[in-house]
């Protein structure tokens, strides 16, 4: 039976060592990616308009800034028409033909590619909302 030595465990690099361009180019850009990835996922989060019922109430030509957030979180999804008109209040333009949806005007910045612009639409099954969509506006 042979008796083998243990290796010798490899020495750990030094912070500077991932900075040094003559001997680490590919992790000095791998570094350099993944820091501009961080850096640009959170400006992104910082400048994003979350939904505020208090905004939203109060600005009907900036609502637009709030649909990233609103469809992206699903935030009215399984909700009642009761919670939905406590949150957004009642809607802009109420179809008389059916009461399962309600549609709210979101403000000119946001356009479709016929440059007609939209409408945040609410569609209700069995009194909780099923669908958040954008519609062309009917205004």
């Amino acid at each position: 039976m042979f008796l083998e030595k243990p290796s010798p465990k490899k020495k750990r690099k030094s912070l500077k060592d991932y900075f040094d361009f003559r001997n680490n180019q590919a992790n000095q850009v791998g570094l350099i990616l993944f820091l501009a990835f961080v850096i640009s996922t959170s400006l992104v989060y910082l400048f994003e308009e979350r939904f505020n019922e208090e905004k939203w109430r109060q600005n009907r030509m900036r609502r637009y800034e709030m649909l990233d957030d609103i469809l992206d979180r699903n935030l009215f999804i399984d909700d009642t028409k009761k919670e939905v008109l406590h949150q957004l209040g009642y809607p802009s333009i109420l179809n008389s033909s059916t009461t399962d949806q309600f549609n709210y005007y979101v403000g000119e910045g946001v356009r479709l590619s016929n440059d007609q612009p939209v409408m945040l639409t609410l569609i209700f099954e069995n009194n909780r909302v099923t669908k958040v969509l954008l519609l062309p506006s009917t205004k």
